[in-house]
């Protein structure tokens, strides 16, 4: 991401929150060095309290790979094939994939990459195309960010309820922080 996430953390929790939510909300992430491939997890802690997790292991176990079988089984996929030239049914598969992961994404449940992509294309992107984000982790970004007024949280008030469940709590949080709900 070109930051350390030290720097990066400072960034998210001091120059981009809103005065409302300085302080309350914390990133933090770590990796365990003895894992495979130096897997971690990443949390957002909200008044202490983990509110949102990144990780592996719940990603996967959690039904990634049972949702992904039997999306490929209800519309016909098959299996990638190797010929020795080229991959048969990647496009397929992959297509199966981003509906398993945007699926997953809606439900809560998140790899790490995802949380840390999110961070990167949130800082690349203008303010009202954040808050307007099909990513929803964007969108999570963007509503907790200070360049964020009253005027568009009153307008977004009527879309809490259109969000995934776990977004529906930062959406929330800013709202109440705001007096707004």
């Amino acid at each position: 991401m070109g930051n350390s996430w030290s720097g990066l953390r400072r960034e998210l929790e001091n120059d981009y929150i809103c005065e409302s939510l300085k302080g309350r909300v914390q990133y933090f992430i770590t990796h365990y060095r003895r894992a495979h491939d130096d897997y971690g997890r990443i949390a957002i802690r909200v008044d202490g309290k983990e509110v949102l997790r990144g990780n592996p292991f719940n990603y996967y176990v959690k039904g990634y790979v049972y949702k992904e079988r039997v999306l490929k089984e209800e519309m016909g996929v098959p299996s990638r094939k190797w010929t020795g030239k080229e991959t048969l049914y990647n496009e397929e598969n992959e297509e199966v994939e981003d509906i398993v992961n945007e699926m997953m994404n809606n439900d809560g449940f998140f790899e790490i990459y995802h949380i840390t992509d999110a961070i990167r294309e949130y800082k690349n992107l203008d303010i009202k195309e954040s808050i307007n984000s099909p990513n929803p982790m964007v969108r999570m970004f963007a509503i907790m960010d200070r360049r964020i007024g009253k005027r568009t949280l009153i307008n977004i008030i009527s879309e809490v309820d259109n969000q995934p469940q776990w977004l529906q709590f930062f959406y929330k949080l800013r709202l109440e922080s705001e007096n707004l709900l």
